[in-house]
């Protein structure tokens, strides 16, 4: 069925294309990718690529949207232990490793991140009131922020690093530097 938006065929060349592309951003930052660079990797042209999106930044922001849909059911919180959700967490960073190293280099902008932090945000704030015995709402959201800028630097220096270290001892690394922290 030509036409059909999720034929095998559209499947198939957005898969491509996608593919190419993370490759490319590898080596490039996205303001210097263009549409022609793209389609000559993904050996596909210039309409084809215009079909489906309407400019690199298109086609980025499409494959963030796609993980969060993807991470975001996996990693509800559920449970009351940090611990146990950062282990979910990693995992699926783990699973996801370029897509994730691309975003990590621009966190501060990232959707996937934002999306991330708004799910842990409230279990985060609960456990550190009882870590830091604190109920300032202000102060557990410096807290919180700590915790982040903290936390996206060990998962960066755990990607760049090729993750040689394992999801259940890098997740014990951030734990313990949580629970020094209030000590």
């Amino acid at each position: 069925m030509v036409g059909t938006k999720n034929n095998r065929r559209t499947i198939y060349t957005k898969t491509v294309i996608k593919e190419e592309f993370l490759t490319i951003l590898e080596k490039k930052e996205l303001g210097k990718v263009t549409v022609t660079e793209i389609c000559k990797a993904a050996n596909i042209n210039r309409g084809t690529f215009y079909l489906h999106y309407s400019d690199p930044y298109d086609l980025f922001e499409q494959i963030e949207t796609e993980l969060i849909a993807q991470i975001v059911p996996l990693i509800m919180v559920e449970s009351k232990d940090i611990s146990e959700w950062l282990q979910v967490f990693l995992t699926v960073i783990k699973e996801n490793e370029k897509v994730t190293k691309l975003i990590l280099s621009d966190y501060k902008n990232s959707k996937l991140l934002s999306s991330i932090l708004f799910k842990v945000h409230d279990l985060a704030i609960y456990e550190f009131s009882h870590i830091f015995q604190e109920e300032d709402p202000e102060l557990l959201e410096y807290y919180f922020s700590y915790f982040v800028a903290g936390t996206i630097g060990i998962i960066s220096e755990w990607l760049e690093k090729g993750q040689q270290i394992s999801v259940e001892k890098i997740g014990s690394v951030i734990v313990t530097l949580i629970m020094r922290a209030t000590h």
